[in-house]
């Protein structure tokens, strides 16, 4: 009798199991990627100083945001993780890409090389850019907060530093928006750093001009 009744419960899970809706279906996991602005018309900024080459070092993110779980911040000290929802690559490695493609468009006339360069290729400036946040929110934003620096060959530690905190509104309430708008913020960051970039060319062009 105990037999029977244990192969009855055997019998009957096994039927259970064969039918689609019982079963235990493990959700698919989303991969998402940051991207850079492309070679959209109007997007270089002012670029007549001299050709040069621009060194991007590498780039620091907080650690709890290097992650491949997309994160957001749903208050002041929470956060909330995605399992389901995860980044291509760490974002260092995303982010350190995106700031090299993003220079080379804005400033096309410029040699732009991500960290680590050519074997005897000494930059004429190197740019640093440490994350302090690059994160969305339950509220629809991305919020970036950077400081960062360009130097001279040999001289990153006596540069000036420029702090730079932006937010750009999420276009949907998705994760794609959530990946789209990380693409933007950074794009505006870029933009900001070209222009400085642009006018250290232009002073360093006319301290070189001759004299009429």
């Amino acid at each position: 009798m105990i037999r029977f009744s244990l192969w009855s419960v055997i019998v009957t899970c096994a039927l259970i199991s064969s039918f689609p809706g019982c079963r235990s279906v493990t959700p698919p996991v989303n991969y998402y990627s940051m991207s850079s602005i492309g070679g959209q018309a109007g997007e270089a900024v002012a670029d007549g100083g001299p050709a040069m080459s621009i060194g991007i070092l590498a780039v620091q993110l907080p650690g709890y945001l290097n992650r491949t779980q997309m994160m957001t911040r749903s208050g002041l000290h929470r956060m909330e993780i995605a399992s389901l929802h995860r980044w291509v690559d760490y974002p260092d490695r995303m982010v350190q890409q995106v700031l090299g493609d993003n220079l080379q468009v804005l400033m096309p006339r410029a040699h732009v090389v991500n960290v680590p360069w050519p074997a005897g290729l000494k930059p004429d400036l190197t740019v640093s850019v440490h994350f302090l946040e690059l994160i969305g929110t339950t509220d629809g934003q991305v919020l970036l907060g950077a400081i960062w620096r360009i130097a001279g060959p040999g001289r990153q530690a006596m540069a000036p530093s420029h702090r730079t905190r932006l937010a750009v509104p999420m276009s949907g309430r998705g994760f794609d928006a959530l990946a789209a708008a990380h693409s933007r913020v950074l794009s505006d960051l870029c933009r900001e750093i070209a222009d400085t970039l642009g006018t250290m060319r232009s002073g360093e062009a006319g301290q070189h001009r001759p004299a009429s």
